[in-house]
């Protein structure tokens, strides 16, 4: 039997920073760790968002066949209603049920859309829940009153959000705020790392996984502080003063490696993975302005124009469309953060919308618009790097709770939803957005020492886990196993064995986790972490 393995995810993660980290003596031990394993490039989903994502690492399926596409998404096939997206909505089995049902534990910690948690041999705490429900969407329903008692300075508050930080952040600019925000995170990962280390010692599993996100949420407000390509020439006081509180930040995260490294111990497999990478965005693109002057969109009466100085992203009126006249629209984008664009088509979530017949036609047109028509009004260069139909970007028996077209920003940004002022605007300041290259970084006997590879996707992850673990790959994962990072030696011994497929989620019943309470507040408080770091106004 192999020994365990450590999933050691930091959302966000960019190789871009880290390195410049580890060269700077901030991240030592990550220095050492990579020289003494192999890294690779790990390219996301479309988009790169971190649900979708996430789903995809964990279950070796993509968003059309795991049925997770974004934070918000339809309820439903043949509905307009959205909703924050839990495990409800999860279509695939995650690697802790794989792992579990062979017999091995398994612990899962920080993960997106695991509420409510799967019934695993192990434990799950969820990620993006708020506080008050942390107890009863975690596995099994004691695991927190018990690290309660044995941890010390346990507080499971600090594991969701503290929305009067996370508010205060929205502005992002007063030094003040940018200092709680980072000192937020400190904290937040700190409890992380306690139950992890407390777990390891206490519970050992064969598989563990661990989401440290505080590196996007950092990145996206202060990207100017970690980006070595936007350092000033002469950095004033102030300047120094926050990158020296991000660099703690990530000094943190290197000794948190360092201890989980050594716990886990020498036979053990660790992997460093993020759900994507991280790049700088200077300009807002307003979509649904742009589909408006191309005769697309039609505002509601009264629909408000975003004011000059707005950073959001923004959802039209709580995302109930009433910003839109829908009677006279032919295409919109309702959430900012899956850079999608929809086409209203009548009888499918509504009578408002085209004819049927009428919708390959205008989906062509409408792909040829954004490719050579949606321009930097000074330079006239595209603003669209590349535009995905829903079949090439979520192919699968739930793509249609994803939008009918996808887009990638020249800036790699996400759009604003919000009726601008004018089509183009440019940021004051720069911020971090998501990046489709997140990294791949792994350690243990038998991998490559030293070496890099060629970039693997998401969903190579769970089949690379499972040989490392000696159990079966099921036959119906998306992925292939990364066998360039495992020594021919290995291989020669330890060759990937090949199983039955995986096993559908047990579907549960509409009342049992559907909480009323639940949803307005943990809606509330996902959207108000959204809005915290720009994605809407």
């Amino acid at each position: 039997m192999s020994g365990p393995v450590i999933l050691f995810g930091l959302d966000g993660a960019t190789y871009k920073v880290l390195d410049d980290l580890v060269a700077r003596g901030v991240m030592p031990y990550l220095g050492r760790f990579v020289a003494s394993g192999v890294r690779e490039p790990l390219m996301s989903t479309v988009p790169p968002l971190t649900p979708p994502a996430w789903t995809t690492l964990v279950t070796g399926r993509s968003p059309g066949y795991h049925g997770i596409t974004n934070f918000l998404q339809y309820e439903s096939d043949d509905s307009r209603y959205l909703r924050v997206v839990t495990s409800r909505e999860m279509c695939c089995e995650t690697i802790w049920s794989i792992v579990s049902r062979q017999g091995r534990r398994a612990g899962s910690l920080n993960f997106v859309a695991h509420n409510p948690p799967p019934k695993i041999n192990g434990y799950v705490i969820p990620g993006w829940v708020p506080w008050r429900w942390v107890k009863k969407y975690s596995h099994p329903a004691d695991l927190i009153d018990k690290l309660k008692r044995e941890i010390p300075g346990f507080d499971a508050k600090e594991l969701a959000m503290d929305l009067k930080v996370e508010q205060r952040a929205v502005a992002g600019e007063a030094i003040e705020d940018n200092e709680s925000w980072i000192d937020l995170h400190i904290h937040r990962e700190q409890q992380w790392f306690n139950i992890l280390r407390y777990q390891m010692k206490h519970d050992p599993c064969a598989l563990v996984g661990v989401v440290f996100d505080g590196v996007d949420k950092l990145q996206h407000l202060l990207w100017g502080y970690l980006d070595p390509d936007l350092e000033p020439e002469r950095p004033s006081e102030d300047f120094l003063r926050i990158r020296a509180r991000c660099w703690e930040y990530f000094r943190r995260l290197d000794r948190f490696l360092e201890e989980t490294v050594k716990l886990a111990g020498p036979d053990a497999y660790v992997f460093i993975v993020s759900d994507h990478g991280f790049a700088e965005s200077r300009e807002i693109l307003y979509i649904n302005t742009w589909l408006e002057q191309q005769g697309y969109l039609t505002w509601a009466p009264g629909a408000k124009v975003a004011p000059d100085d707005s950073q959001g992203l923004g959802v039209p009126q709580a995302y109930h469309f009433n910003a839109l006249d829908l009677t006279k629209t032919r295409a919109y984008a309702h959430s900012a953060g899956s850079n999608g664009i929809c086409i209203p088509v009548r009888g499918k979530r509504g009578e408002e919308g085209i004819a049927p017949e009428e919708y390959e036609s205008l989906r062509e047109g409408l792909v040829a618009a954004l490719r050579m028509r949606c321009v930097d009004p000074d330079t006239h260069e595209p603003l669209i790097g590349r535009v995905w139909t829903r079949e090439e970007a979520f192919f699968g028996p739930k793509m249609d709770l994803a939008p009918d077209l996808t887009v990638a920003l020249r800036d790699n940004g996400f759009f604003s939803v919000l009726r601008g002022g004018q089509v183009l605007k440019k940021r004051p300041v720069v911020v971090g957005t998501h990046h489709p290259e997140g990294v791949f970084i792994a350690h243990g006997p038998g991998l490559c020492m030293g070496v890099t590879l060629q970039p693997a996707q998401l969903v190579d992850v769970v089949p690379t886990i499972l040989c490392a673990l000696g159990l079966p790959i099921p036959e119906d994962l998306e992925g292939s196993m990364v066998t360039e990072a495992f020594t021919p030696e290995y291989l020669k011994e330890h060759s990937p064995v090949y199983g039955p497929a995986t096993v559908r989620p047990p579907h549960l019943p509409p009342d049992e986790w559907r909480d009323r309470a639940y949803e307005q507040e943990g809606e509330t408080e996902v959207l108000m972490r959204l809005r915290a770091l720009g994605y809407i106004e």
